[in-house]
């Protein structure tokens, strides 16, 4: 199966698969109306599935689901840190195609043909599993390898204990697509290199990087003990196919 990858910002990116377009994290900055436009395309005619991680607002924003008119049905997945309120935010003009799914951290669900796993993340809101026509597609949100400098050894410590352990769980599921968090700010980088050697999915993607796409370039130079492919784009619309 052949399957489409777009990055739009951020950690918001769409993937093709089948008839299915998955949207993530869409934020509430960052993406302009140019982009929009893109985001709307790809979507167009599709089954749309929106997954929301958790409400900080450059992973969610409620205008994410204007996106359900481009498409014949939609399915929103969120995290149970987002109010049902916050969520609907107004919206009675959406049609009944259009379901909400309120998503607790450690759980199974089962969403037409799309199975779910999810984790409590070490930051908030939630990681996604999705099995997909006996694909696996990971989406890490926040759920990272979180060691600020100005933390204290005891905070970061608790962090980093939550995601080795999420990781080790991943290291048995043979994932197809990972996303995982780079962030050049923190001495971990937020956890890419360990994410990579240790899980080994066929393909990963980098992401949270507000934008700062070069730093995609230091990880494709590093010598990784993996055989991950690794998604190096460089602006919002760029496309990465993969053979699943």
């Amino acid at each position: 199966m052949r399957v489409c990858i777009t990055y739009w910002y951020h950690s918001c990116f769409t993937i093709e698969i089948g008839d299915k377009v998955m949207l993530f994290d869409y934020p509430n900055r960052g993406i302009d109306a140019s982009i929009d436009e893109e985001i709307k395309t790809t979507i167009d005619g599709s089954e749309l599935y929106i997954f929301i991680s958790h409400g900080h607002g450059d992973h969610f924003s409620p205008e994410v689901t204007k996106f359900s008119k481009s498409s014949e049905k939609t399915r929103v997945l969120f995290s149970d840190d987002i109010s049902e309120k916050s969520m609907l935010n107004g919206h009675s003009e959406l049609s009944d195609s259009v379901t909400f799914n309120r998503m607790e951290p450690g759980e199974q669900y089962n969403v037409d043909d799309m199975r779910v796993r999810t984790w409590k993340s070490n930051d908030a809101g939630l990681a996604f599993l999705i099995h997909q026509d006996k694909k696996k597609i990971y989406y890490g949100g926040d759920l990272a390898k979180w060691n600020w400098p100005e933390w204290n050894d005891k905070k970061i410590k608790e962090h980093v204990k939550i995601f080795d352990e999420v990781v080790k769980e991943l290291r048995d599921e043979d994932i197809d697509i990972a996303f995982s968090n780079m962030d050049e700010r923190l001495p971990s980088w937020a956890g890419p290199l360990e994410f990579i050697e240790k899980v080994n999915p066929h393909y990963f993607v980098p992401m949270h990087t507000f934008g700062n796409e070069g730093w995609i370039d230091d990880l494709i130079n590093e010598n990784i003990n993996a055989k991950s492919e690794i998604f190096h784009y460089e602006k919002a619309g760029d496309e990465f196919y993969c053979e699943l």
